[in-house]
């Protein structure tokens, strides 16, 4: 961007400098239109160094922050999933990198990655509403009971979370969680990778960055309603995303303003640093002991991570 600003205030700088040279060039002015196009230049070039320099020095800062947490705080959570089992959940379009880096962070924690589920946008089409309710009820198991008032959506996470975790350890990936992944995937609903043998008892939803223009903060009703189904039939979930998924148009401020839902689940609006990615462990960690968070540094009104005690003994 920068170097792109460079090159247009140079050419304008050129065409300025011609156009001077026309009309003043023979008359009592003459030099003095090209000597302050010349000027203006050489000033403009100047700020453009001065921001390249700042942008430089901004990006060895962060990148110091990053290196010194992976190396000195990393530690901190050593341990803290030893047992447990985790299951990925990838909302349509989510971040590859941030999605393998918070694995990364899971793994490091003590933390076994089952699978990792990838959500298909057609799940949240308003006009596919007509396959998901059906399939729904198809793919029900005799051991899954929902809740009187809950919706289609909440009915399709608490699905999910049948075919992939539960709300205890070491349960196996048995007759009924194969026939709602296969029902699942067989719709193109989901996809998994790589199918699982265990079932989880912890989930993460990894959000995406808003689309631009950024969409109505209820058009994620239905995805909220999904992980809060998640959450029913699992042992906790936690949302984790980028800071711009907690602004207008993301689906961690569509969670953060529903209030049933930051009753259970947890969110991190910084898993896109290391920082974010050790939180997800603390929030995991903490809801294997039935407790909620919101972290980050966006509107996060339980500050930027679960204190120790929180998170002690887990």
């Amino acid at each position: 961007m920068i170097d792109f600003r460079y090159h247009i205030v140079s050419i304008v700088a050129i065409f300025f400098a011609l156009g001077a040279g026309v009309v003043l060039g023979a008359g009592p002015l003459k030099g003095t239109g090209s000597d302050l196009v010349q000027a203006q230049a050489n000033k403009d070039r100047a700020t453009v160094e001065d921001q390249r320099e700042q942008l430089l020095q901004t990006k060895a800062l962060d990148k110091y922050r990053d290196d010194y947490i992976a190396k000195v705080t990393s530690n901190l959570t050593t341990g803290k999933l030893i047992g447990k089992r985790i299951v990925v959940v990838t909302m349509p379009n989510a971040d590859s990198d941030m999605t393998d880096a918070i694995q990364a962070a899971i793994e490091k924690a003590g933390g076994q990655v089952t699978t990792k589920v990838s959500l298909d946008s057609k799940l949240f089409d308003p006009g596919q509403r007509q396959l998901v309710e059906p399939l729904v009820n198809d793919l029900v198991t005799s051991d899954l009971q929902f809740p009187t008032e809950s919706n289609t959506y909440q009915r399709a996470g608490m699905i999910l979370a049948r075919g992939v975790a539960a709300k205890e350890e070491a349960k196996t990936v048995d007759t009924e969680a194969v026939k709602i992944i296969n029902g699942l995937s067989s719709a193109k609903l989901v996809s998994l990778k790589p199918t699982p043998k265990d079932r989880g008892s912890l989930i993460v939803v990894v959000a995406a960055k808003p689309p631009t223009p950024a969409p109505d903060n209820s058009s994620y009703n239905e995805a909220v309603d999904f992980a809060e189904g998640l959450d029913t039939a699992s042992a906790g979930v936690v949302v984790a995303g980028m800071p711009e998924s907690a602004q207008n148009g993301g689906f961690l401020k569509a969670l953060r303003s529903n209030a049933d839902a930051t009753k259970a689940l947890s969110t991190v609006d910084v898993a896109n640093l290391p920082s974010g990615q050790m939180t997800v462990v603390f929030a995991l960690a903490e809801q294997a002991g039935g407790k909620a968070g919101q972290y980050g540094g966006i509107d996060a009104k339980n500050g930027v991570a679960p204190s120790a005690d929180q998170v002690k003994g887990n």
